[in-house]
């Protein structure tokens, strides 16, 4: 990491389902000698909780994505991740990996951004939709990750037909194609992170 950027910062790799948000973070998080947060494994450990399954794992009617869920769910996991994120980025630099999937929690975020006194940008991950969707497609049937993950997050293609809209301002975010995920560079990644923490007075 260039000398000159900051000691501390947040950079959030944000984008649709399957643009590769947790493939590239931790990745990322290396270059830049930085935590890695996932909201992903947050989500995953609030569903985990539930004894002997939640019920969205047991119910064929029980869809925690419409309205206001039953029991809250997402507002716990984003209540989690904000305060993770509150009360790290007071102590080292951070990456962190989510989704902004809903207007309600890109308010939360906004709300929680106020409170965290460090310079932020977000890394925005886009790709070809149908690439994308069937690459979340590939995933779900995998095996390889949660059940609740596998359940949730194939979307149809209506999902991916407008551009993803990051949540900072313009000046704060990079943005990546991920169509072909395995060709991006996480070296060169950082050093485009780097250029805009450091600011064009600085670069």
């Amino acid at each position: 990491m260039d000398t000159d950027a900051p000691e501390r910062f947040l950079v959030l790799v944000t984008g649709f389902a399957a643009a590769g948000k947790t493939t590239l973070a931790p990745r990322l998080a290396d270059e830049l000698d930085a935590l890695w947060i996932s909201r992903d494994h947050i989500h995953e450990m609030v569903y985990a909780g539930w004894q002997p399954r939640h019920p969205a794992l047991t119910s064929e009617t029980y869809d925690p994505r419409v309205g206001a869920s039953t029991y809250q769910e997402g507002s716990v996991v984003w209540e989690l991740f904000l305060w993770m994120l509150q009360r790290t980025t007071t102590r080292v630099p951070v990456v962190a990996d989510t989704p902004f999937n809903h207007d309600w929690n890109r308010s939360m975020f906004r709300s929680a951004a106020a409170r965290i006194e460090v310079p932020m940008v977000e890394v925005a991950l886009h790709g070809d939709p149908d690439v994308l969707l069937e690459r979340a497609r590939v995933r779900a049937a995998s095996g390889q990750v949660h059940e609740i993950k596998a359940r949730f997050s194939v979307n149809d293609l209506d999902y991916y037909a407008s551009p993803y809209q990051p949540v900072l301002p313009a000046e704060q975010v990079v943005h990546v194609d991920t169509t072909e995920l395995g060709l991006v560079d996480p070296a060169d990644l950082a050093q485009r992170v780097g250029a805009v923490l450091r600011g064009p007075s600085r670069s």
